[in-house]
Parts: structure tokens; sequence; C-alpha cells
């Protein structure tokens, strides 16, 4: 028999965590798709053993043996439509809970079949009966064929029916069905056990060669859903590539304006350089950062950024982070502050730096009165660095959006933010297997959260670093309730 291949498992989404869910799943398809052939050949078959008995068996008893028939038939056709239904409309755990719970029809087709010699053949003569087994024999070798992609169904069926067979057989040798035929009657319980031993046979090499037709399926269809997710993905590159250039082309058009104005202005107003040192400075540094950002995104998708880990002292990274931020924090109007702690950590310090350096230019640039807090302590065999800020805040359903590129919060803001920090952030962060995690509540501010392991152990002192001389910036990050 050639294998059928199960089409209707081709709409079942491949999941790997469900692989054999599926694979059983297509196992069930492939034996309903060929059911109904099969039930075909059992309505002949009934129809010969009705034309082989009607002369001999009693009328009530060939009744009821053909009204079993018809229920034998219409309950596999009903289970058959119904699940066809199921695949083309539910979910493969609906499918599966369905296909499972038929067992019943197989116990029953078994039993019909097996005990048919008992309640048929003992009325006819001993020729008629042997010839009336031919049909019982034939339908045995097709639903064990037509079952055997699915191997538990197939093994119930064959044990019932083949003890069901064995009780046949073992009733009409002790009534003496078979004495005319003399010795040769013992023959019999032989012919049986070769019998079942050829529909075992039949279902092991049939459900291999099922398997293997499902398997190459199945294999098929991880290759398909692959190939599909990485045509998505390039997809997306391409839509991002055009975001990124159209992006960076937007952002770098405003200082370069900016300076070509500056300078323009310097040419006629030479007067006014000190005026616009300033702005052109400014304008400068943005155009660096902007350019730094992209070299370090691409250097991430190349794959290009090297680990270099050290030893790093906590306490001089904070210290260095607010000489090198502070200015920034002023220039708004903005208290600038940093609590830390006596630790040594095994990292990367540029890479850390940059997330951290982001991470306050992103909270100074979103904050417009109150400050910024750059705080560390310990947590669980780890550092938990946090940036509190006393900003807009960010809308719960922003957060999954902010550390997209080029993304940029819609409440408000300065304008000369690129969007890229936060994005930077996240990557560097995953880079370095980094957690980070954030709070934030509108109109009180915001806490991005990153945890380091800590290398060694340390003194549990601890000493406020920078400046002591403003107080707000800690006592407004921290009731922001973030």
């Amino acid at each position: 028999m050639r294998p059928v291949i199960p089409t209707a498992a081709i709409t079942v989404p491949v999941d790997p965590s469900k692989e054999a869910d599926w694979l059983e799943a297509a196992s069930y398809n492939a034996f309903f798709s060929s059911m109904s052939g099969a039930q075909l050949s059992a309505l002949m078959m009934a129809a010969i053993l009705v034309m082989l008995s009607y002369e001999h068996v009693p009328a009530g008893v060939l009744l009821v043996w053909s009204s079993l028939a018809m229920v034998d038939v219409v309950w596999r056709s009903t289970v058959r439509k119904h699940y066809e239904r199921l695949v083309r409309g539910h979910s493969m755990e609906e499918q599966l809970n369905y296909a499972r719970k038929q067992e019943p029809l197989w116990v029953f087709n078994g039993m019909f079949w097996g005990l048919t010699p008992l309640g048929l053949f003992s009325y006819l003569p001993a020729t008629d009966a042997l010839i009336a087994w031919l049909p019982v024999i034939a339908g045995g070798i097709g639903r064990t064929s037509y079952l055997a992609p699915h191997l538990r169904s197939a093994r119930i069926y064959l044990v019932v029916f083949a003890a069901c067979l064995a009780l046949s057989v073992a009733v009409e040798l002790v009534v003496g069905l078979y004495d005319p035929l003399g010795p040769r009657r013992w023959w019999m319980p032989v012919a049986l056990v070769l019998y079942v031993l050829l529909l075992a046979r039949l279902i092991r090499v049939h459900h291999a060669r099922h398997a293997q037709v499902i398997d190459l399926l199945y294999q098929n269809q991880l290759l398909i859903q692959s190939l599909r997710e990485q045509t998505r993905a390039a997809r997306s590159g391409a839509e991002f590539r055009t975001r990124f250039l159209a992006g960076a082309a937007h952002d770098l058009k405003q200082p370069i304006s900016a300076l070509g104005i500056y300078a323009e202005w310097l040419g006629s107003e030479p007067r006014l350089v000190e005026e616009l040192a300033p702005k052109i400075l400014q304008a400068t540094q943005a155009i660096n950062s902007l350019f730094d950002s992209l070299f370090d995104l691409a250097k991430l998708d190349v794959d290009h950024l090297q680990l270099n880990l050290r030893p790093l002292n906590v306490g001089a990274l904070l210290k260095d982070l607010l000489v090198q931020y502070r200015p920034l924090a002023v220039q708004k109007g903005l208290v600038l502050r940093a609590r830390s702690i006596d630790a040594v950590i095994l990292t990367d310090s540029i890479i850390l730096r940059r997330i951290l350096g982001n991470l306050i230019s992103n909270a100074i640039r979103y904050t417009s009165h109150g400050g910024v807090l750059l705080g560390v302590r310990r947590c669980q065999g780890s550092l938990l660095f946090e940036v509190w800020d006393t900003g807009m805040g960010i809308a719960a359903d922003q957060h999954a959006h902010i550390f997209g590129e080029f993304y940029k919060v819609p409440q408000g803001g300065t304008e000369d933010g690129f969007g890229l920090g936060l994005s930077l952030v996240r990557r560097l962060a995953a880079l370095m297997d980094y957690p980070i995690t954030l709070r934030s509540r509108l109109a009180k501010g915001t806490v991005f959260r990153l945890q380091v392991p800590l290398s060694e152990p340390a003194p549990e002192s601890q000493r406020l670093t920078g400046s002591t001389d403003h107080g707000g910036a800690r006592s407004g990050a921290s009731a922001s309730g973030t």
C-alpha cells in the first residue's frame, strides 16, 4: 500500500516545541484521508457476506448483523467528516483531542468483524463458511493498512480483532462446524496465528513507511517556515535600512544646516564670534554624537565589536561620568548627582560607560526641572546601576518601543535627540548579557536599571560622589515613585 500524504496536516503551523503533537496529528490525517476508500470496501465485503448467508442464516440474525454493519459504516463516516471540519477550522490541539477520543470506534470495528464468523458462519455449510472467510480476511488486511499511520489505533484494532477471531474459531471447532473437513480442520488455528502475525507485520511495515513520509513532510514544513521567516526578516531589514537612512539624513540635516548658517553669519559679522561659537560647538557635538551612534550600530550589525573585560572600580566610573555629563545638566538648570559604593566589577569599561552615558544623556534630554541621579546598589550577587530622573515620564504603551532605532517618545523632549541612544543601550546590554529594565510614571519621572554581575566582594561602606551643594536631584528622583 502506497503511503498517503497527509495534505491536511500542511495547514497546521510547525512548532518545534510541539513536534510530537504535529507528527501525531499528521498520522491521524493520513488514515482519516484514506478512510473513505476503506468504507466503500467494507460495504462491498458486507454485501458479499449477505449474498453468501441469506439462504442459510435466519432472517432476524442477518438483519441484526446487517444493522451493525451499517452502524459501523455510518459511525466511521461521521467521525471522518467531523475530523475534516476540525482540520479546516480548528487548532491542532482540538484535532488531537477529538481523534484520541475515537478509540471506541476501532474497538467496535474489531469486535464486529472478529465476531462475524461466530454470528454468521455457524449457519453455513463448511465449504461456504470457508469462502465467507475471504471477505473477513481481506477486510482485516485493509483496515490494518489504513490504520497503520497511527500505531496506537492500529494496535488497538488488531488486538481486539485477533481476540474475537480466536474466540470465533474456537467456538466453531467446538460445535463441529468444520468436522466435514476431517483432520484438516485443525489447520484453522494455525492459519489464524499466521494471519495475525501477517497483520502485525503489515502494521509495522506500513507504519514505518508513513512515518518516513510524515517526518519528511515535517522537515519540509520546517524548511518552508524558516524560509518564510528569513524572507520576512530580509524585508524587515530592507525597510529598516530605508528608515535608517531617512532618519539619519533628517537628523543630520538640522545641525549641518545650522553650521552653514553660523558660518555665513561669521563671514558677514565677525564680531558675533563669541555669541556663535557655543552654538557651533553644540551643532558639532550633535553631529559627532550621531556619527558615534551610527558607527556603534554598524559594529554591532557586523559583529566587529570585541569585548575587553577588565576589573573596573565603580566609584571611579561614576566620578568620571559626573565630570563628563554635569555640564550638560548645568546648561539645562538641572542637578546631576551620583551615589556610589566601593566595589569592583569585571566588565568592558568602554561599553559600560557607553550604556550609562546614553542613559544619563537621555535622562537630561527629557528632564526640564529637578535633576538626575545615578545610583548603584547591591542586589543578589549583582550591582544595580540606576539612572533616575524627574522628567516627563514614559507612558506604559511606549515601553516596548523606546528601545527601537530612531524612536522618540512622542510626549515631548528636546529636538536634538536622534532616537538611537536607547537602541544602543539595549543592544550593548544584550552584548554584555546585562538585563535592563525600566519603571516610569507620567509627569513624575523614570528609572532605568542595569544589572551587572559583581566580580568580587567589597566593603559595605557607601559614599556620596559628586557635589553636595544641591539637594533637588536625589529627593526629586526618589519622590517620583518610579
